[in-house]
């Protein structure tokens, strides 16, 4: 045997040096497994809180248009109750105004395009009227000349597209 033999482990040590080795490394490995999956959990267990404020908060901004909105439902009451047949049509008015104030309290925004370009960004083409004029040019082509149902923006965002009758040319 020369020197070099003798100064390298024997096999065994070397084998058994080697099962620390991986026994070390599997124990840090479930360390970190396990971190991760208490990480896990933790994002899912956040999620899950968020997801409820996040309807509570909804719950809560509900309730306070639901409670305005109440007090429409009581003067339509009344005025099915208490109104004379002659001033029903007034007090139909002022409820649809009292209801109109409410809904742009919280930032409902009317659009009527009557008279204006089609765009399909803002509008729902839901009929045609061919033009009438006695020289029809392009022009006129997808003016609404009526509209079915107003389209609504809530705080800037469409919320509703208008309803139109658009001019079309043969």
């Amino acid at each position: 045997m020369n020197d070099q033999e003798h100064q390298l482990p024997s096999t065994e040590e070397t084998i058994k040096e080697l099962l620390e080795k991986i026994k070390k490394l599997e124990e840090e490995k479930n360390q970190y497994y396990e971190s991760l999956r208490k990480a896990k959990n933790d994002v899912l267990r956040i999620k899950a809180e968020y997801e409820q404020k996040e309807e509570e908060l909804k719950n809560l901004a509900n309730a306070d248009l639901i409670y305005r909105l109440i007090g429409v439902l009581d003067s339509f009451e009344l005025a099915f109750e208490k109104v004379p047949a002659e001033k029903i049509e007034r007090g139909f008015y002022l409820i649809y105004c009292q209801l109109k104030d409410i809904l742009e309290k919280y930032g409902l925004e009317e659009f009527n395009p009557l008279n204006q370009k089609f765009d399909p960004q803002y509008c729902e083409a839901v009929a045609k009227k061919k033009c009438e004029k006695e020289k029809c040019d392009l022009s006129d082509e997808d003016i609404i000349v009526e509209v079915l149902s107003k389209g609504y923006f809530l705080k800037g965002r469409l919320l509703r597209p208008a309803r139109v009758k658009v001019i079309y040319h043969e």
